[in-house]
């Protein structure tokens, strides 16, 4: 009885050895370096004893791409063009992207500016004009100091000129051409504002002839047109001479500069603003004043005319205003200008 006991325990065990496996799951995981790609690979034998299941050998690792040709590869069209044409930054100051980059791929903030600001210049030399044939259709032109009266007339001529076409531009003169490097775009903001002043005073002069050279004679700055327009004209010279000595004269720290340039653009936009304000109040004077056969009251053609030069004073002054606080049209740094920033910070 026992060997028969032991030859059924050792044929048992035989059985059980060779009983083939229900279902056996091997999941193996390639462990790489981290230049190299890791790849998974599940492998699964199964044998039911009646079909085997063809078993997949494991994907051996190849090294990982270089980090250019991966984002070559995987990069949609889009993200391609958007890469070529990304701003560059320099020393942590962004610069703006490449001049070569075409049409296709211009910023549309940029093109709304571009649009804006044609129509800001169309506005402003439609102002000039219509002034001129408002001087000149319906006030006799322009003269000299034996005529006081037509000598006036230079007055809301030049002052739209210089202090608020002339003076608008000065303001837009960075946002306008900012491929051009930042030390040209200084000296021609500079140009353009002794410009304006320059007719300004010009303007200045013959209005106090006209009032000190009519018989009789007539008061000055006693209207709210006069002070506001005074107070301008103030605020535009020290912006002037601030801004000369902040930004163009040589040997002012750095710090110093940056701490001057938002009080620099405030006052700036402040004093614009004034200046427009006062050609307004100017304008409604000259009208009421003069426009007496037929009254400015009746509407003639000379009121009608008063008033769209009004208007467009308003939109031209909107333009400048809102295309120089409109964030998204900000002039970014050019490489020019970084070097230029450089050799300043290298001298002081």
């Amino acid at each position: 009885m026992s060997k028969d006991t032991d030859v059924e325990q050792a044929n048992g065990q035989e059985e059980q050895q060779a009983a083939p496996a229900t279902s056996v799951i091997v999941t193996t995981e390639a462990t790489l370096p981290p230049t190299m790609v890791s790849t998974a690979t599940t492998v699964i034998a199964v044998t039911n004893g009646d079909k085997p299941v063809e078993v997949s050998p494991p994907t051996e690792a190849t090294p990982a791409p270089t980090l250019a040709a991966a984002i070559a590869t995987t990069a949609t069209p889009t993200e391609q063009v958007q890469a070529a044409t990304a701003a560059t930054t320099i020393g942590g100051i962004e610069l703006a992207a490449d001049k070569g980059s075409g049409k296709s791929s211009m910023d549309p903030a940029l093109i709304n500016f571009k649009v804006l600001y044609v129509l800001t210049q169309l506005c402003g030399l439609t102002l000039i004009v219509l002034v001129g044939t408002w001087i000149g259709q319906h006030f006799g032109g322009l003269g000299g100091t034996a005529n006081p009266k037509l000598e006036f007339n230079w007055h809301p001529l030049f002052m739209t000129i210089g202090f608020i076409y002339m003076y608008g531009n000065s303001i837009l003169i960075y946002r306008g051409f900012r491929t051009t490097n930042k030390k040209t775009l200084k000296l021609t903001h500079a140009g353009i504002h002794m410009a304006a002043f320059i007719l300004t005073v010009i303007a200045l002069k013959t209005v106090f002839d006209s009032h000190n050279l009519a018989s009789p004679p007539i008061p000055n700055l006693y209207s709210l047109h006069s002070w506001l327009g005074l107070s301008a004209v103030i605020i535009f010279s020290l912006q002037y001479v601030a801004g000369f000595v902040a930004f163009l004269a040589p040997g002012l720290r750095e710090n110093y500069r940056i701490a001057m340039m938002p009080l620099h653009i405030y006052f700036g936009l402040f004093g614009f603003v004034l200046a427009i304000a006062s050609a307004l109040m100017g304008l409604t004077e000259k009208a009421i004043f003069a426009i007496t056969n037929p009254p400015y009251s009746t509407l003639p053609p000379a009121g009608v005319l008063a008033n769209v030069i009004g208007v467009l004073y308003v939109v031209f002054g909107a333009l400048v205003v809102y295309l120089a606080t409109e964030p998204a049209y900000k002039r970014k740094p050019i490489p020019e200008d970084t070097a230029l920033l450089n050799s300043s910070s290298i001298n002081e």
